[in-house]
């Protein structure tokens, strides 16, 4: 008879009955078998060859990759009892490309400790908003997965920011999507822009790859917009540049701008971006005359 291994494979965690500890080292066995299958080698840099029987990594390749013995991991995709510390289980995540998610889940199947990354806060300078009230047509500004952070009467009055609600109500890219006035204001040219949306997103998601919001907002968009999945598996990026862009709205009319994008370099507010619209014809420069107009108007006649 073989040597007998014993079944737990880690501690059990306190809460656990010994029945939802099994399940759990099932369930690890599983993910890891699964996301090594479903890692191609040239994903990782790693030659195909002619003799590889399966499609994704073997065992001694992801053993290399992690920095960590054949044997021992072997003994851990098998559910054996091994010792797991923290430090190579982040290794094994990061030589299967696990994302936020999925690294946060494995460290949960191995009953160890995993803090969630939490989102850094953006804190805007306080002369910030007096800059934007200056400004003569509609002034914005997002953090890095494109939640308003600040806004002038102007783009208030383009975009209704208060008008929408729920979990992703002051989302930029939700309302882009889900937002039915949203919509309509973009319909001049609705697919070009946001392609370049959610290209400055993708390029933002890169930049921040431990802020779990951005999984959360994919998600939910993939869940509710066959629009948003469409566009976001073409995969498109877009520098942060300026863009001409068209909207069709109900006090302003057709207008044409020159939307320019500057990243804030200000210690707590790097990552954050402002939108400053430029008029592209005379048409937009006389519309956001007028609202200007009425806007002042509406201020003085609003009661102390």
């Amino acid at each position: 008879m073989g040597r007998l291994f014993p079944l737990l494979v880690f501690p059990l965690p306190p809460g656990d009955t010994r029945m939802q500890h099994s399940r759990r080292r099932s369930e690890l066995k599983a993910f890891l078998r699964a996301r090594r299958g479903a890692l191609a080698p040239e994903a990782v840099g790693l030659p195909r060859g002619v003799r590889r029987l399966t499609p994704g990594l073997r065992r001694e390749e992801v053993a290399a990759l992690a920095g960590v013995g054949i044997t021992w991991y072997t003994w851990l995709e098998q559910g054996r009892a091994i010792n797991v510390s923290a430090a190579a289980l982040a290794r094994i995540a990061q030589a299967l490309r696990l994302d936020a998610t999925d690294e946060a889940y494995l460290f949960h199947l191995a009953g160890l400790p995993h803090a969630e990354p939490a989102a850094r806060r953006i804190v805007l300078p306080c002369s910030l908003q007096g800059l934007l009230d200056l400004y003569q047509a509609p002034a914005f500004v997002i953090d890095p997965v494109f939640e308003v952070l600040a806004y002038n009467a102007m783009a208030d009055r383009l975009y209704r920011f208060g008008d929408f609600h729920g979990r992703f109500a002051r989302n930029h890219l939700w309302n882009a999507f889900m937002n039915p006035a949203r919509r309509r204001l973009y319909a001049p040219c609705f697919e070009p822009g946001m392609l370049n949306l959610l290209g400055m997103f993708r390029m933002s998601h890169a930049a921040h790859p431990d802020d779990p919001r951005f999984d959360a907002l994919i998600e939910a968009l993939a869940e509710a917009s066959p629009d948003f999945v469409e566009l976001w598996e073409r995969h498109a990026v877009a520098p942060l540049r300026a863009w001409d862009a068209h909207f069709c709205h109900p006090e302003f009319g057709e207008v044409r701008v020159h939307s320019n994008r500057f990243p804030l370099r200000d210690g707590q507010a790097d990552g954050a971006v402002a939108f400053f619209f430029v008029p592209a014809d005379a048409a937009t420069a006389e519309s956001f005359a007028r609202m200007a107009a009425r806007l002042r108007g509406e201020g003085e006649a609003a009661p102390a």
